[in-house]
């Protein structure tokens, strides 16, 4: 009986685990966003609401490295209110904990009414 060939796998290598980003930033972040988000008076007289998806990646410094609004919020004037809160932002930057020299993050933004 003739050996059979051995079969081999590719090993796929996983991905590097993402960066952690500590509670305590995600919370400046948060703050962040929330204090220098505009809802644009238009589109608050027309009555749009909605949500956009924002991903960025920041360094340690708090530089915007490139920003994109990832999942329109369906209203042009509020997509444009999000890119404009990112242009030339200068975010937080990270606390001692965090080690790495940039992150990438991903967060919606609301435009909720308040009746």
């Amino acid at each position: 009986m003739a050996p059979q060939p051995a079969t081999q796998t590719a090993s796929i290598p996983s991905p590097p685990p993402a960066p952690t980003i500590s509670p305590d930033y995600r919370s400046l972040l948060s703050g962040w966003l929330e204090s220098h988000k505009r809802y644009p008076e238009e589109a608050r007289q027309r009555g749009e609401q909605g949500r956009a998806i924002l991903r960025f990646r920041v360094d340690r410094y708090g530089r915007v490295l490139d920003y994109a609004v990832v999942s329109s919020s369906g209203f042009g004037d509020l997509d444009q209110a999000v890119e404009a809160m990112m242009r030339g932002a200068v975010l937080p930057p990270f606390p001692s904990s965090m080690t790495s020299p940039e992150i990438e993050v991903s967060v919606t933004i609301r435009f909720d009414l308040v009746r």
